[in-house]
């Protein structure tokens, strides 16, 4: 870890340095409809598995752990096997997990994973109109126990008082953005709904 005399803090480097990449993510899930219906829905979930999938280990990082509050806690991998279970989708094939070594990339993985919960919040009003709620279907967009802006927040002030490297952070954050977008792209793995 490196420390910096940027007086930008982490948190706001990272979503400058993501912001078009966060942008189009976020049209190209809503401009394939996404919440429209239950089918369309479980392309989504799939979308989610696939990501957490990926980014499960980073929960259990040895060094974030000590940085970051209730790590472990806040992974969401568990509650997207269970939307898939309820939604009687096939797990995918499993592949190798994200190779993060250092802590400073990680946290950018992990500042992607943590920052979408925000946006969640948006989600479940989507979801519930298509019958899916925090305790089937959608489990994986709930709300951290003690609320979606304390959790945010606290996260967001670990990571900005930790000294990681901004350069490794923010490649991990633009790489988990690119890896979402990628299982997007690619049909065979997600999504072959038209846009």
């Amino acid at each position: 870890m490196t420390r910096t005399s940027d007086p930008l803090s982490l948190s706001l480097r990272l979503k400058d340095a993501t912001y078009t990449l966060h942008e189009d993510l976020d049209k190209g899930i809503m401009a394939h409809g996404l919440f429209s219906n239950a089918d369309k829905y479980k392309s989504f979930v799939k979308l989610q598995y696939l990501f957490h999938r990926d980014a499960n280990a980073l929960y259990n990082h040895a060094q974030l752990l000590e940085i970051i509050p209730d790590l472990t806690a806040r992974n969401r991998f568990t509650h997207v096997c269970q939307d898939m279970q309820d939604l009687g989708l096939p797990f995918p094939e499993d592949v190798s997990p994200v190779d993060t070594p250092d802590a400073s990339t990680a946290a950018g993985w992990l500042y992607v994973a943590e920052g979408s919960k925000l946006g969640a919040n948006f989600l479940t009003k989507l979801v519930e109109k298509i019958g899916f709620t925090d305790t089937f279907g959608a489990r994986h967009l709930a709300a951290d126990p003690g609320g979606r802006g304390a959790s945010w927040n606290a996260f967001k002030s670990a990571i900005d008082h930790a000294g990681f490297d901004p350069v490794l952070a923010t490649t991990g954050a633009r790489a988990a953005f690119m890896r979402v977008k990628k299982y997007m792209t690619t049909p065979d793995l997600v999504i072959s709904i038209p846009a």
